[in-house]
């Protein structure tokens, strides 16, 4: 799958600066955020097939010390030049899922790396071995039910039910498809090998029921969207009907 992701570094470059990227990834910084106020104010981070840094850049501003995995030497790239742009640094290490250094981390991201795995490896598993006791591990992924409220919206019933019902999900930016990761069971998986629940986080979720984009554009709108957004983004059932859920355990 390199190959896929290199050859769209530009597209992905556009995808970030757009309202509902920005949206996206302000979401994450800010759960990211509240992790690290019970991990400590210096803490290792460990970013799983993390890209282009733009999850852990903030962590790293912040004062962590950051390190990303990923097998695409030009998504690494990015990452080294985002964070030389914004003033910091962030180790950087070209491998994936079945690569990872040794060691234990406060904090392991894997954020929408598990839907372009097979899911019959044990990757829950090893990502949780790789949590320090007490320690925290974010898993974030695309949300099958979201997807069918987004096709229901823009596109109507017909094609909702063919999302509901289509075994892999499509991948627009990367011009490929994935398998359809479900939180419960990432849950579960987890839970199984010794991490306990604290939380599920919705994302995009007011952001993908607005279909008419041109408002998001306007700075005004945008700020009470993403206020919208962090008030939404941890209560139920929004948290469940989001472009993407981010599930956060600690061992």
């Amino acid at each position: 799958m390199t190959d896929v992701f290199s050859e769209k570094l530009a597209a992905w470059r556009d995808y970030t600066e757009t309202p509902w990227a920005r949206i996206r990834y302000g979401v994450v910084g800010e759960v990211l955020q509240r992790q690290t106020e019970h991990l400590g104010k210096q803490i290792r981070v460990l970013d799983v097939g993390g890209g282009d840094g733009m999850d852990a850049l903030p962590l790293a501003l912040a004062g962590h010390d950051v390190t990303i995995v990923d097998p695409s030497a030009e998504w690494l790239e990015e990452a080294t030049r985002r964070a030389a742009t914004a003033g910091t640094n962030i180790t950087t290490i070209r491998g994936g899922l079945d690569d990872l250094p040794d060691g234990e981390w406060d904090l392991v991201m894997c954020h929408f790396v598990l839907r372009y795995r097979s899911g019959a490896d044990r990757d829950v598993a090893t990502l949780a071995s790789h949590v320090r006791p007490g320690g925290r591990l974010s898993i974030m992924d695309v949300n099958p039910d979201g997807r069918v409220l987004r096709e229901l919206l823009n596109s109507g019933p017909a094609a909702a039910l063919a999302e509901l019902q289509a075994e892999r999900a499509k991948v627009e930016t990367f011009q490929t498809d994935a398998r359809k990761v479900n939180v419960d069971t990432i849950a579960r998986e987890a839970t199984e090998a010794g991490m306990t629940p604290v939380g599920v986080y919705g994302n995009r979720i007011a952001n993908d029921l607005l279909v008419d984009n041109t408002a998001k554009h306007d700075p005004a709108f945008f700020e009470d969207l993403l206020a919208l957004e962090l008030g939404l983004c941890d209560r139920e059932p929004f948290n469940r009907v989001g472009f993407a859920w981010q599930l956060i355990l600690q061992r």
